[in-house]
């Protein structure tokens, strides 16, 4: 059941009217219904591994509370012995998925966003931050609650517990602004993403038949694809539990207006890099290695900035493989984390030198000019990041990235794009027009405005100049039919 389709549409209003109907204290059980009924239907016997899952999770949790409480020691094993079990059944459902197949079985949805909420869930409890769930099916709602079950974003128990327990009455601001939020975020995914795709796929299907400036093409609508999907997916599922009354995490924050690889990571996927921070870069640092290794650095390096740099160097490491990792096991996916790792290295690396050059040449590092040259680059650098990412493996990214440098042969771009089956020069003309909008929207929020705000406090005339514009635009102008498809979520499969 994809968020985007009519189907979900039907459920979601369906299990808003129960949720308001039902006695306060009994709307939590709404929501996990309906998040058991959208699993169900949306992977079937996959159900299986999320109960299982789910059943580590709340015994690991009892069992580390219980005993943090008599041993750290045995604490720790507990939850070491929990996060091997649940691990286990990711690697088994992700990477060896054809005996599962063979035997009758459905992958499991969401297996690796509901594997690191429920390790965020079990370490929390081992360090005392929040005391362990004693009701099983509290935890299974925060595991599968349905908003966030396919493409996350990856949710806190103890930022997450307490609204789904708490009563919450209909609201008529909240579901207003919680539906528009939704209408956003199908306007991002139909008009923008599922159009943009149309064409991503036929060049990187056949990305020799295409010249350099339209494998570049390409490669900047895959990264403009990837963001109106992704992000598009998230202001759904956040419109729709914000009906709810409940609020989930943040996953984007205008990541390209960023001025470098690292803060584009502090707001692209937000929650997976605050996940990455809390529960693999702060154990690395604080490890016995680490320490030995931070005092070796300190004794044989001589440079202050590289002293400095080297001991979060060597804990990033292991964050950036992760995250790669989590993606997926295939080289390109490391190879996606690593490159990212690398970029920031060496720009902490060579910061000093570029403090040196800036002052020489009389730039300043807070003006306008730098700050665009800093924006551009860094969305130079996302895009071949991206390039990595949708390939089908480091091979025809190589390819790709050959071909864009060394045979961009603009004078044919405008007749190769022109050419793609499926796709017209309106087509062009909308994307543009909704790419445009989208930035244009960013723009003003990067600069302290919130857009849903100003649209729905507006005049009477101009609210529902907008609502309406924005209903078209998703049911004239959405990618339906012919050879668009709906598409399927990009992270979706993660």
């Amino acid at each position: 059941m994809g968020y985007t389709t009519l189907t979900f549409m039907i459920f979601l209003t369906c299990v808003g009217t129960l949720y308001f109907i039902v006695p306060k204290r009994a709307q939590w059980f709404v929501l996990l219904t309906a998040s058991a009924a959208f699993y169900i239907i949306s992977c079937g016997s996959g159900v299986t591994f999320l109960a299982a899952g789910a059943a580590v999770f709340y015994l690991g949790a009892l069992a580390t509370d219980r005993m943090r409480q008599s041993s750290a020691r045995r604490a720790k094993a507990v939850l070491t012995a929990a996060i091997i079990a649940s691990l286990a059944i990711l690697i088994a459902t992700r990477y060896m998925s054809k005996p599962i197949l063979d035997a009758g079985l459905m992958l499991p949805l969401g297996i690796s966003y509901y594997t690191l909420m429920g390790i965020s869930y079990m370490t929390d409890v081992y360090r005392g931050t929040v005391s362990a769930e004693k009701n099983p099916l509290m935890v299974l709602l925060f595991l599968c609650y349905f908003p966030h079950i396919t493409e996350g974003p990856f949710d806190r128990y103890g930022a997450l517990s307490a609204q789904l327990r708490a009563p919450h009455r209909f609201d008529y601001d909240r579901v207003k602004r919680g539906c528009l939020l939704m209408l956003w975020g199908l306007f991002k995914k139909l008009v923008i993403a599922d159009r943009a795709a149309l064409v991503v796929n036929t060049v990187f299907s056949a990305h020799e038949d295409y010249s350099g400036s339209t494998l570049m093409f390409a490669v900047v609508l895959y990264t403009l694809q990837i963001y109106a999907e992704f992000s598009g997916c998230i202001d759904i599922v956040t419109g729709a539990s914000r009906v709810f009354g409940v609020d989930i995490a943040q996953n984007f924050r205008r990541p390209f207006f960023s001025r470098s690889v690292g803060e584009f990571w502090r707001r692209w996927h937000i929650t997976l890099g605050a996940w990455l921070k809390d529960y693999v870069f702060y154990p690395v640092s604080l490890s016995r290695h680490f320490r030995s290794f931070s005092r070796s650095v300190r004794k044989h390096i001589s440079s202050k900035h590289l002293a400095a740099m080297l001991p979060g160097a060597y804990a990033l490491f292991f964050v950036w493989l992760c995250n790669g990792l989590w993606h997926g096991a295939g080289a390109k996916y490391i190879a996606y984390g690593l490159y990212y790792y690398a970029l920031m290295m060496l720009g902490q690396a060579a910061r000093p030198l570029s403090d040196r050059l800036l002052s020489r040449l009389s730039v300043s590092r807070a003006s306008r000019g730098y700050h665009i040259f800093e924006v551009g680059r860094t969305c130079l650098l996302v895009c071949f990041g991206m390039l990595i990412f949708r390939s089908a493996g480091l091979h025809q990214a190589a390819s790709i990235m050959t071909a864009i440098v060394s045979d961009p042969h603009v004078s044919g771009f405008a007749s190769e794009i022109m050419s793609i089956k499926g796709i017209d020069i309106a087509d062009y003309i909308v994307l543009l027009a909704a790419s445009l909008l989208m930035v244009f929207i960013s723009w003003k929020e990067e600069h302290g405005n919130d857009v849903v705000s100003l649209m729905t406090e507006h005049t009477l005339p101009v609210r529902w100049t907008a609502y309406m514009s924005l209903i078209f635009a998703v049911l004239v102008l959405g990618a339906y039919g012919g050879d668009f498809i709906n598409a399927a979520l990009i992270y979706g499969e993660f």
